[in-house]
Protein backbone atom coordinates (compact mmCIF):
# COMPACT_ATOMS: atom_id res chain seq x y z
CA UNK A 1 0.00 0.00 0.00
CA UNK A 2 2.72 2.68 0.74
CA UNK A 3 4.66 1.72 -2.42
CA UNK A 4 0.90 2.88 -4.58
CA UNK A 5 0.62 5.74 -2.38
CA UNK A 6 4.63 6.66 -3.14
CA UNK A 7 3.92 5.99 -6.90
CA UNK A 8 1.15 8.40 -7.05
CA UNK A 9 2.45 11.52 -4.76
CA UNK A 10 5.34 10.76 -6.96
CA UNK A 11 3.82 11.13 -10.26
CA UNK A 12 1.36 14.52 -8.68
CA UNK A 13 4.84 15.87 -7.52
CA UNK A 14 6.16 15.35 -11.44
CA UNK A 15 2.98 17.67 -12.76
CA UNK A 16 2.76 20.44 -10.21
CA UNK A 17 7.47 20.15 -10.34
CA UNK A 18 7.14 20.38 -14.41
CA UNK A 19 4.13 22.49 -15.33
CA UNK A 20 6.10 25.83 -14.66
CA UNK A 21 8.90 24.30 -16.36
CA UNK A 22 8.26 22.82 -19.38
CA UNK A 23 8.66 25.77 -21.46
CA UNK A 24 12.45 25.82 -19.94
CA UNK A 25 13.37 22.38 -20.77
CA UNK A 26 14.02 22.38 -24.51
CA UNK A 27 12.00 24.12 -27.52
CA UNK A 28 11.34 20.93 -29.20
CA UNK A 29 10.27 19.01 -25.97
CA UNK A 30 7.27 19.22 -24.34
CA UNK A 31 5.42 17.70 -20.98
CA UNK A 32 2.12 17.07 -20.08
CA UNK A 33 -0.02 15.27 -17.78
CA UNK A 34 -2.89 14.61 -16.06
CA UNK A 35 -4.56 13.42 -12.12
CA UNK A 36 -7.74 12.40 -11.07
CA UNK A 37 -8.23 11.36 -7.63
CA UNK A 38 -11.43 9.63 -6.69
CA UNK A 39 -13.76 8.12 -3.86
CA UNK A 40 -16.32 5.63 -4.16
CA UNK A 41 -18.69 3.67 -2.09
CA UNK A 42 -21.24 1.53 -3.03
CA UNK A 43 -24.78 -0.56 -1.49
CA UNK A 44 -25.93 -3.74 -2.36
CA UNK A 45 -22.14 -5.14 -3.24
CA UNK A 46 -18.80 -3.83 -5.00
CA UNK A 47 -18.70 -2.34 -8.33
CA UNK A 48 -16.12 -1.75 -10.64
CA UNK A 49 -13.70 -2.02 -7.51
CA UNK A 50 -15.87 0.28 -5.34
CA UNK A 51 -16.85 -1.40 -2.25
CA UNK A 52 -19.57 -0.68 0.79
CA UNK A 53 -16.91 -0.18 2.84
CA UNK A 54 -15.30 2.71 0.08
CA UNK A 55 -12.28 3.17 -1.37
CA UNK A 56 -10.21 6.25 -1.86
CA UNK A 57 -8.11 4.10 -3.94
CA UNK A 58 -9.49 5.04 -7.19
CA UNK A 59 -6.88 7.16 -9.53
CA UNK A 60 -5.74 7.96 -13.13
CA UNK A 61 -2.75 9.58 -13.48
CA UNK A 62 -0.38 10.09 -16.61
CA UNK A 63 3.06 12.29 -17.81
CA UNK A 64 3.87 12.37 -21.00
CA UNK A 65 6.68 13.05 -22.91
CA UNK A 66 6.65 14.61 -26.70
CA UNK A 67 9.86 15.31 -28.77
CA UNK A 68 9.63 17.05 -32.11
CA UNK A 69 12.13 15.37 -34.24
CA UNK A 70 10.96 18.03 -37.49
CA UNK A 71 8.39 20.15 -37.72
CA UNK A 72 5.88 16.78 -38.78
CA UNK A 73 7.55 14.11 -36.95
CA UNK A 74 7.52 13.79 -33.01
CA UNK A 75 8.61 10.94 -30.67
CA UNK A 76 5.70 10.51 -27.96
CA UNK A 77 6.25 8.69 -24.20
CA UNK A 78 3.76 8.55 -21.72
CA UNK A 79 3.92 6.96 -18.02
CA UNK A 80 0.19 6.14 -16.23
CA UNK A 81 -0.93 4.70 -12.89
CA UNK A 82 -4.24 3.47 -12.65
CA UNK A 83 -6.20 2.11 -9.46
CA UNK A 84 -9.74 0.59 -9.22
CA UNK A 85 -9.85 -0.24 -5.70
CA UNK A 86 -11.02 -3.52 -4.86
CA UNK A 87 -11.66 -4.80 -8.36
CA UNK A 88 -9.86 -7.80 -9.15
CA UNK A 89 -8.61 -7.31 -12.79
CA UNK A 90 -5.98 -4.39 -11.33
CA UNK A 91 -3.98 -6.95 -8.90
CA UNK A 92 -1.40 -7.52 -10.68
CA UNK A 93 -0.76 -4.23 -12.80
CA UNK A 94 2.31 -2.13 -11.99
CA UNK A 95 2.24 1.04 -10.25
CA UNK A 96 3.60 2.74 -13.01
CA UNK A 97 3.78 1.27 -16.54
CA UNK A 98 4.06 2.52 -20.21
CA UNK A 99 1.21 3.81 -21.77
CA UNK A 100 2.10 5.39 -24.69
CA UNK A 101 5.66 4.89 -26.59
CA UNK A 102 5.16 5.59 -30.64
CA UNK A 103 6.91 7.44 -33.36
CA UNK A 104 4.76 9.67 -35.70
CA UNK A 105 4.81 11.70 -38.87
CA UNK A 106 2.74 13.23 -41.25
CA UNK A 107 3.02 13.34 -44.66
CA UNK A 108 0.60 15.65 -46.26
CA UNK A 109 -2.95 14.96 -45.56
CA UNK A 110 -1.46 11.54 -43.84
CA UNK A 111 -0.61 11.04 -39.99
CA UNK A 112 1.09 7.66 -38.86
CA UNK A 113 2.54 6.42 -35.62
CA UNK A 114 3.84 3.73 -35.27
CA UNK A 115 4.60 1.64 -31.73
CA UNK A 116 2.48 1.71 -28.73
CA UNK A 117 0.02 3.74 -30.19
CA UNK A 118 -3.93 4.71 -29.08
CA UNK A 119 -6.74 2.90 -30.88
CA UNK A 120 -9.01 4.92 -32.88
CA UNK A 121 -12.45 3.46 -31.26
CA UNK A 122 -15.51 5.42 -30.71
CA UNK A 123 -15.87 8.95 -28.54
CA UNK A 124 -13.72 8.12 -25.75
CA UNK A 125 -11.50 5.57 -26.39
CA UNK A 126 -8.25 8.00 -27.15
CA UNK A 127 -8.70 9.66 -24.23
CA UNK A 128 -10.52 7.65 -21.73
CA UNK A 129 -8.46 8.16 -18.63
CA UNK A 130 -8.73 12.05 -18.81
CA UNK A 131 -10.59 13.20 -16.10
CA UNK A 132 -11.22 16.82 -17.14
CA UNK A 133 -12.20 15.88 -20.92
CA UNK A 134 -14.58 13.35 -19.68
CA UNK A 135 -17.76 14.24 -18.49
CA UNK A 136 -18.10 11.57 -15.67
CA UNK A 137 -15.47 9.85 -13.97
CA UNK A 138 -15.13 6.89 -16.85
CA UNK A 139 -16.42 6.82 -19.98
CA UNK A 140 -19.24 4.61 -20.52
CA UNK A 141 -18.59 1.19 -19.17
CA UNK A 142 -20.93 -1.21 -21.40
CA UNK A 143 -19.55 -0.09 -24.38
CA UNK A 144 -15.95 0.64 -23.00
CA UNK A 145 -15.12 -1.76 -20.71
CA UNK A 146 -12.17 -1.08 -17.98
CA UNK A 147 -9.63 -2.96 -16.66
CA UNK A 148 -10.93 -6.15 -18.85
CA UNK A 149 -11.53 -6.99 -22.20
CA UNK A 150 -10.65 -4.22 -23.64
CA UNK A 151 -7.23 -2.05 -24.01
CA UNK A 152 -6.76 1.67 -25.15
CA UNK A 153 -3.29 1.11 -27.25
CA UNK A 154 -2.17 -0.82 -29.85
CA UNK A 155 1.79 -2.55 -30.51
CA UNK A 156 1.53 -1.78 -34.12
CA UNK A 157 0.68 0.89 -36.50
CA UNK A 158 -2.11 3.63 -36.79
CA UNK A 159 -2.98 5.98 -39.51
CA UNK A 160 -5.36 8.49 -39.92
CA UNK A 161 -6.31 10.50 -43.48
CA UNK A 162 -8.10 13.70 -43.40
CA UNK A 163 -10.06 14.47 -46.50
CA UNK A 164 -10.22 18.31 -47.36
CA UNK A 165 -13.70 19.41 -46.14
CA UNK A 166 -16.13 20.49 -48.89
CA UNK A 167 -19.46 23.27 -48.47
CA UNK A 168 -18.67 22.50 -44.36
CA UNK A 169 -18.34 18.32 -44.93
CA UNK A 170 -15.39 16.55 -43.38
CA UNK A 171 -14.37 13.23 -43.31
CA UNK A 172 -11.22 11.34 -41.50
CA UNK A 173 -10.40 7.86 -41.68
CA UNK A 174 -8.59 6.05 -39.02
CA UNK A 175 -6.83 2.53 -39.35
CA UNK A 176 -4.78 0.61 -37.17
CA UNK A 177 -2.74 -3.13 -37.49
CA UNK A 178 -1.07 -4.65 -34.31
CA UNK A 179 -1.50 -6.78 -30.87
CA UNK A 180 -1.88 -6.10 -27.92
CA UNK A 181 -1.99 -7.41 -24.11
CA UNK A 182 -5.58 -7.37 -22.27
CA UNK A 183 -7.12 -8.90 -18.93
CA UNK A 184 -10.12 -11.47 -19.42
CA UNK A 185 -12.06 -11.55 -16.31
CA UNK A 186 -12.62 -15.01 -15.24
CA UNK A 187 -15.11 -17.08 -12.64
CA UNK A 188 -12.94 -18.79 -10.51
CA UNK A 189 -14.80 -20.83 -7.55
CA UNK A 190 -17.46 -18.14 -7.11
CA UNK A 191 -14.97 -15.15 -7.64
CA UNK A 192 -13.79 -13.28 -10.39
CA UNK A 193 -10.11 -12.92 -11.34
CA UNK A 194 -7.96 -12.02 -14.51
CA UNK A 195 -6.63 -13.69 -16.79
CA UNK A 196 -3.67 -11.98 -19.12
CA UNK A 197 -3.91 -12.77 -22.78
CA UNK A 198 -2.48 -11.39 -25.63
CA UNK A 199 -4.33 -10.25 -28.88
CA UNK A 200 -2.58 -11.03 -32.15
CA UNK A 201 -3.58 -9.84 -35.73
CA UNK A 202 -5.89 -6.62 -34.63
CA UNK A 203 -6.70 -4.79 -37.62
CA UNK A 204 -9.37 -2.27 -37.57
CA UNK A 205 -10.94 0.98 -38.53
CA UNK A 206 -13.13 3.82 -38.28
CA UNK A 207 -14.59 7.12 -39.64
CA UNK A 208 -15.77 10.33 -38.92
CA UNK A 209 -17.48 12.47 -40.96
CA UNK A 210 -18.06 16.08 -39.42
CA UNK A 211 -20.87 17.43 -40.67
CA UNK A 212 -22.23 21.67 -41.87
CA UNK A 213 -23.97 21.93 -37.82
CA UNK A 214 -21.16 23.25 -36.35
CA UNK A 215 -20.58 21.04 -33.17
CA UNK A 216 -21.93 18.00 -34.81
CA UNK A 217 -20.55 14.56 -36.27
CA UNK A 218 -21.25 11.27 -36.24
CA UNK A 219 -18.64 7.99 -37.33
CA UNK A 220 -18.59 3.96 -37.57
CA UNK A 221 -16.13 1.70 -37.48
CA UNK A 222 -15.16 -1.87 -37.25
CA UNK A 223 -12.65 -4.43 -36.21
CA UNK A 224 -11.06 -7.95 -35.83
CA UNK A 225 -8.49 -9.73 -33.34
CA UNK A 226 -7.69 -13.07 -32.64
CA UNK A 227 -7.06 -14.24 -28.73
CA UNK A 228 -4.74 -16.41 -27.90
CA UNK A 229 -5.83 -18.44 -24.63
CA UNK A 230 -8.96 -18.83 -22.32
CA UNK A 231 -12.65 -19.72 -22.67
CA UNK A 232 -12.90 -16.69 -25.35
CA UNK A 233 -10.14 -17.91 -27.86
CA UNK A 234 -10.67 -17.30 -30.78
CA UNK A 235 -11.58 -14.64 -33.68
CA UNK A 236 -13.06 -11.31 -32.17
CA UNK A 237 -15.25 -9.47 -34.22
CA UNK A 238 -16.78 -5.99 -33.75
CA UNK A 239 -18.36 -2.72 -35.03
CA UNK A 240 -19.71 0.18 -33.53
CA UNK A 241 -21.51 3.79 -34.86
CA UNK A 242 -21.40 6.93 -32.79
CA UNK A 243 -23.06 10.21 -32.64
CA UNK A 244 -21.63 13.08 -31.00
CA UNK A 245 -23.73 16.74 -30.59
CA UNK A 246 -21.62 19.41 -28.83
CA UNK A 247 -23.08 22.79 -29.03
CA UNK A 248 -23.53 25.99 -26.45
CA UNK A 249 -25.81 24.45 -23.98
CA UNK A 250 -25.44 21.09 -23.79
CA UNK A 251 -24.14 18.33 -25.53
CA UNK A 252 -26.20 15.03 -26.42
CA UNK A 253 -23.93 11.53 -27.41
CA UNK A 254 -25.02 7.79 -28.61
CA UNK A 255 -22.96 4.93 -29.07
CA UNK A 256 -23.77 1.37 -30.21
CA UNK A 257 -21.54 -1.62 -30.46
CA UNK A 258 -21.25 -5.21 -31.24
CA UNK A 259 -18.61 -7.56 -29.99
CA UNK A 260 -19.26 -11.44 -31.78
CA UNK A 261 -16.98 -13.67 -29.95
CA UNK A 262 -16.68 -17.75 -30.55
CA UNK A 263 -19.32 -18.60 -28.01
CA UNK A 264 -20.72 -15.29 -26.98
CA UNK A 265 -22.59 -12.27 -28.98
CA UNK A 266 -22.25 -9.04 -26.78
CA UNK A 267 -23.65 -5.75 -27.75
CA UNK A 268 -23.72 -2.03 -26.01
CA UNK A 269 -25.25 0.94 -26.26
CA UNK A 270 -25.89 4.16 -24.15
CA UNK A 271 -27.00 7.69 -24.44
CA UNK A 272 -25.61 10.47 -22.75
CA UNK A 273 -27.07 14.25 -21.70
CA UNK A 274 -24.93 17.03 -20.42
CA UNK A 275 -26.55 20.31 -19.82
CA UNK A 276 -24.56 23.59 -19.42
CA UNK A 277 -26.42 25.31 -16.46
CA UNK A 278 -23.59 27.71 -16.98
CA UNK A 279 -20.10 28.29 -18.01
CA UNK A 280 -18.87 26.18 -15.17
CA UNK A 281 -21.83 23.97 -13.72
CA UNK A 282 -23.02 21.01 -15.98
CA UNK A 283 -25.50 18.41 -15.24
CA UNK A 284 -25.14 14.78 -16.60
CA UNK A 285 -27.52 12.21 -17.23
CA UNK A 286 -26.73 8.95 -18.89
CA UNK A 287 -28.23 5.42 -19.58
CA UNK A 288 -25.93 2.67 -20.56
CA UNK A 289 -26.85 -0.74 -21.34
CA UNK A 290 -25.33 -4.26 -21.95
CA UNK A 291 -27.13 -7.61 -23.63
CA UNK A 292 -25.72 -10.69 -24.02
CA UNK A 293 -26.89 -13.78 -26.59
CA UNK A 294 -25.72 -17.35 -25.52
CA UNK A 295 -26.74 -20.06 -27.04
CA UNK A 296 -29.10 -21.75 -26.70
CA UNK A 297 -30.07 -19.33 -23.75
CA UNK A 298 -32.61 -16.43 -24.84
CA UNK A 299 -31.01 -13.27 -25.01
CA UNK A 300 -29.97 -12.04 -21.78
CA UNK A 301 -30.61 -8.24 -20.02
CA UNK A 302 -26.79 -8.37 -19.15
CA UNK A 303 -26.27 -4.91 -17.47
CA UNK A 304 -28.24 -1.80 -16.77
CA UNK A 305 -26.86 1.43 -16.01
CA UNK A 306 -28.15 4.47 -14.90
CA UNK A 307 -26.09 7.73 -14.08
CA UNK A 308 -26.90 11.32 -12.66
CA UNK A 309 -24.07 13.77 -11.66
CA UNK A 310 -22.72 17.12 -11.67
CA UNK A 311 -19.61 18.77 -12.07
CA UNK A 312 -17.71 22.18 -11.80
CA UNK A 313 -14.91 23.29 -13.53
CA UNK A 314 -13.02 26.13 -11.48
CA UNK A 315 -10.70 26.38 -14.12
CA UNK A 316 -10.76 24.08 -17.56
CA UNK A 317 -7.63 22.36 -16.02
CA UNK A 318 -9.37 22.18 -12.79
CA UNK A 319 -13.00 20.09 -12.31
CA UNK A 320 -14.72 18.46 -9.45
CA UNK A 321 -17.62 15.77 -10.25
CA UNK A 322 -20.37 13.98 -8.52
CA UNK A 323 -22.23 10.97 -9.91
CA UNK A 324 -24.54 8.43 -8.66
CA UNK A 325 -24.82 5.04 -10.40
CA UNK A 326 -27.88 2.80 -10.18
CA UNK A 327 -26.74 -0.74 -11.75
CA UNK A 328 -28.48 -4.21 -12.28
CA UNK A 329 -26.82 -7.21 -13.80
CA UNK A 330 -23.69 -9.84 -13.93
CA UNK A 331 -20.97 -6.93 -14.23
CA UNK A 332 -20.72 -6.46 -10.83
CA UNK A 333 -17.18 -7.31 -8.82
CA UNK A 334 -19.68 -8.83 -6.09
CA UNK A 335 -22.15 -10.71 -5.12
CA UNK A 336 -21.13 -13.14 -8.13
CA UNK A 337 -23.92 -13.97 -10.04
CA UNK A 338 -23.32 -16.32 -13.11
CA UNK A 339 -25.65 -14.77 -16.05
CA UNK A 340 -27.57 -17.66 -16.40
CA UNK A 341 -29.33 -17.23 -12.86
CA UNK A 342 -32.41 -15.00 -12.87
CA UNK A 343 -31.13 -13.06 -10.17
CA UNK A 344 -29.21 -9.84 -11.53
CA UNK A 345 -27.37 -8.33 -8.66
CA UNK A 346 -28.38 -4.74 -7.77
CA UNK A 347 -25.05 -2.55 -6.94
CA UNK A 348 -25.90 1.13 -6.53
CA UNK A 349 -22.71 3.53 -6.01
CA UNK A 350 -21.27 7.10 -5.63
CA UNK A 351 -17.83 8.45 -7.23
CA UNK A 352 -16.43 11.92 -5.36
CA UNK A 353 -13.58 13.06 -8.32
CA UNK A 354 -11.21 16.01 -8.30
CA UNK A 355 -9.05 15.92 -11.65
CA UNK A 356 -6.33 18.12 -13.17
CA UNK A 357 -4.15 18.40 -15.82
CA UNK A 358 -1.86 20.74 -17.73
Amino acid sequence: MKRKVYSVLCLSALIGITAPATAQVDSQLSIHGYLTQGYGIANGGTFLGVSESGTGDYRNAAMQFRYALTDKGNVTLQFSHRRLGQSPVVTDEADVKLDWAFVGHRFGDVDVRIGRTPIPAGIYNEVRDVGVVLPLYRAPFNFYLEGAFTSETVDGVVASYDVVPAAGWGLEFSGFAGGWGMINRMTIDSSYAGLAVRVEQGLGGQFWLTTPIDGLRAGVGASRQEIDQGDFAGTWKEWHASVDGTFHWFTARAEYRVFDLPILDYAAYYGYLGLHATERLTFHGQADFADLEYAPLPSVDFNDAYTAGASYAFQPNLVLKGEAHFTKGYWADAPVIDFTSDRPASVNYVVISLSTAF
